[in-house]
């Protein structure tokens, strides 16, 4: 389909298009939805040997009908493991044959069939030939447990190099002739390519001369500089909540000079632990300069501006996770990414803000994005947020930017996955320049309107260089933007820290990109969890609820910066994957009342939640945000447990219904409604990876 067909389409059309597609199989669980291809498991049963019933190995079991807890129970107290779920009806299991089919006799499956290699390989590994045989390659290699990933290591043939391995994740370089015959071996879920991460700021700018040193005096500055303005986080603000009793994380190049002397005031009592996690790093000191500017737009104090620059949660601490290697003169991320997860969470910090990313792995649910679901299923009050990334492109001249340009771990599921919406500076500024002066323009934004567009002047437009979705099984993302372009925040001090876009003066540097509009979210999302604590008295809010609520008071930017109508309209109404559902905007968090509900539940199997509502003024606006269980990368479709939400007023009569069979989001927003009481529903429509058999959910609705 033409992009320019696929961008006038609203989302929710998409998204219908393709669960019609999902619900019609997904009822009846007769495929199996590999990313390498969908097979029937009954034809595929009748192909493999079963010589030897008693040999454990790895299997995928079908059922004839949603996987219930029953079946699951069945399963364990049979001696089977129980690893994943796989679209449609099925699990990942370990047992044996002997095993399985005494099953059958307890519970109905439809089928069982080996868990095969061609179903654990990403398809963008190489492939192999004649010629390639003698070649090299960097592979992740996921296995379902440690010991599976250890049994590896025990036994790793000659030939393999182990890179890097933590717990149950192996970077591995291999000949490609030997990344078929690991993918055989039990234990092993998934084999994609070791792709490299990089920070997230956009490289828009030729290197600033290193001198003269400019030293802006902050008379010239008109507000706008940090975003938080666009943000509307003087509102909220004035309202006293600055992030106090909170603790935000961030995983990053590190922060200035690492350590209390010398450091830069804004952040002098802002930094509660620092940590380095690069591989050869002793120091968490910022010697590239992009993890300061991160730490200050989360909760720099602007003590250096005189209070004039600074971050969104500015009364909040921070743990610094340094991700710097001295040795690749780079940032390098465990391959265990709940390393930097459970450390952060361990010294009490809630929201974890990440502002890089691969840039190779478009649109795909990996091995990254499924750790991060993974942390965040087991540890539901932590809400780790990443950059979509800065692969926006019009590679097909048709002046809008093209889909499907979303970075791993901003794939994955429960993250809330941030793209960057323009900021504010004056037109006199040497920074306001239009995308045709960028060196990149020719090749990456040759057409009209985006070539003689400013980057800064229209806080509706989305950056040209933000990251589009969907991702490649259909869900919505970015789920949110803030402003991402022209960003003042703190410069490290550091002699070898890079200028990024320019410096400002001695303390403060300019830097654009995803990575400059997640820590602010960031921020954003550490006042919205103690607004949730302290003004509506929620002890402890999911980090469903946390992203629910930033996703409820979203400004949605429709039309964008080009107009209404326009053949080169660059938004639909949200929710879309260009705003995602809409710019943060923290004016609406402080006009929230004791009418919005605010619910943290969960539902099992065929189950329902209500709650009634009372509508006064024609409107209604209710968000739905669960986190759901980690999917597996060798799935068509990375959604677990479904879902759905509605609305139906008086006598039960239908005013709106969402149930897509893809997101773990959801919105309903009712226009012209006649004054009375409307029920909201959440039902499991299914929930085969549970806790204790439920699925919890954030719901959040406000009366118009």
């Amino acid at each position: 389909m033409e992009k320019i067909m696929t961008q006038q389409k609203s989302f929710a059309v998409m998204v219908l298009a393709a669960s019609m597609m999902l619900a019609a199989s997904a009822s009846a669980g007769t495929v199996l939805r590999f990313g390498r291809g969908t097979i029937d498991p009954q034809q595929q049963a009748l192909t493999f040997s079963t010589a030897d019933a008693t040999i454990v190995t790895d299997y995928v079991v079908q059922f004839e009908k949603a996987v219930t807890e029953a079946d699951k129970a069945a399963l364990k107290s049979a001696g089977v493991q129980v690893f994943r779920y796989l679209p449609d009806d099925a699990l990942i299991v370990r047992s044996n044959l002997e095993t399985l089919n005494h099953v059958k006799t307890v519970t109905v499956i439809r089928a069982t069939i080996p868990y095969r290699g061609w179903m654990k390989l990403n398809e963008r590994l190489p492939t192999l030939s004649i010629f390639s045989t003698t070649h090299t390659t960097d592979i992740m290699v996921s296995t379902f447990t440690d010991a599976d990933a250890q049994n590896i290591l025990d036994n790793v043939p000659a030939g393999v190099t182990v890179i890097q391995s933590s717990g149950r994740m192996m970077a591995l370089r291999v000949p490609e002739a030997m990344i078929q015959n690991l993918s055989v071996m039990t234990g092993v879920e998934y084999v994609q390519p070791l792709d490299p991460v990089q920070v997230l700021d956009m490289n828009l700018y030729d290197t600033p001369p290193a001198t003269p040193e400019p030293n802006g005096d902050y008379k010239d500055l008109n507000g706008f500089e940090t975003g938080t303005k666009v943000m509307n986080f003087d509102a909220i603000w004035a309202q006293g909540y600055r992030g106090q009793n909170q603790i935000a994380a961030m995983a990053d190049t590190g922060v200035d000079l690492g350590a209390a002397d010398g450091f830069t005031p804004d952040l002098k009592d802002a930094i509660k632990i620092g940590l380095p996690f690069g591989i050869g790093s002793k120091s968490w000191e910022d010697p590239m300069g992009h993890g300061t500017h991160v730490a200050g737009s989360v909760l720099g104090r602007g003590t250096a501006s005189g209070g004039i620059l600074k971050g969104g949660a500015n009364a909040a601490t921070l743990v610094v996770e340094s991700l710097w290697c001295p040795i690749v003169d780079n940032l390098t991320v465990p391959p265990k990414l709940a390393t930097l997860f459970s450390a952060a969470y361990d010294q009490g910090a809630r929201i974890h803000t990440n502002s890089w990313g691969s840039a190779q792995s478009f649109g795909e649910y990996d091995s990254m994005a499924q750790q991060v679901d993974d942390f965040m299923f087991s540890h539901p009050d932590f809400l780790v947020v990443f950059a979509a990334g800065n692969s926006g492109v019009d590679m097909d001249k048709d002046g809008r930017i093209d889909p499907n340009s979303i970075g791993s771990p901003g794939t994955a599921k429960d993250t809330l996955t941030v793209g960057a919406s323009e900021n504010l500076v004056s037109n006199s500024t040497s920074l306001q320049k239009t995308v045709s002066q960028f060196r990149q323009a020719p090749t990456s934004w040759p057409a009209e309107p985006i070539w003689s567009s400013k980057i800064s002047d229209n806080i509706d437009g989305v950056a040209m260089f933000s990251s589009r979705g969907p991702t490649k099984d259909g869900r919505l993302k970015p789920e949110i933007v803030a402003p991402g372009t022209n960003i003042l925040s703190i410069r490290s001090h550091n002699p070898d820290a890079e200028p990024l876009w320019g410096p400002y003066n001695k303390d403060y540097v300019w830097s654009g990109g995803t990575s400059m509009a997640t820590p602010l979210t960031a921020g954003a999302a550490v006042v919205t969890r103690q607004v949730l604590m302290e003004k509506f008295k929620i002890a402890n809010p999911s980090a469903a609820l946390v992203k629910a609520t930033l996703m409820h008071t979203a400004k949605d930017m429709y039309p964008g910066q080009y107009g209404e109508g326009t053949p080169t309209q660059e938004l639909t109404h949200r929710p879309n994957s260009d705003e995602g559902y809409g710019r943060v905007d923290m004016g609406r968090l402080s006009e929230l009342t004791s009418s919005t509900l605010f619910v943290d539940a969960a539902v099992g199997q065929d189950e329902t939640y209500t709650q009634t509502v009372t509508v006064a003024n024609k409107g209604l606006l209710v968000n739905l945000v669960y986190t759901d269980a980690p999917g597996t990368p060798a799935a068509a479709v990375a959604l677990v447990n479904d879902l759905s939400l509605a609305v139906t007023g008086a006598n039960g009569a239908a005013i709106s219904q969402v149930d897509d069979h893809i997101n773990n989001n959801a919105v309903i927003e009712a226009k012209d409604l006649a004054p009375g009481t409307y029920t909201i529903t959440v039902k499991g429509v299914k929930v085969p990876m549970g806790q204790n058999g439920k699925q919890p959910f954030a719901l959040v609705a406000t009366p118009l």
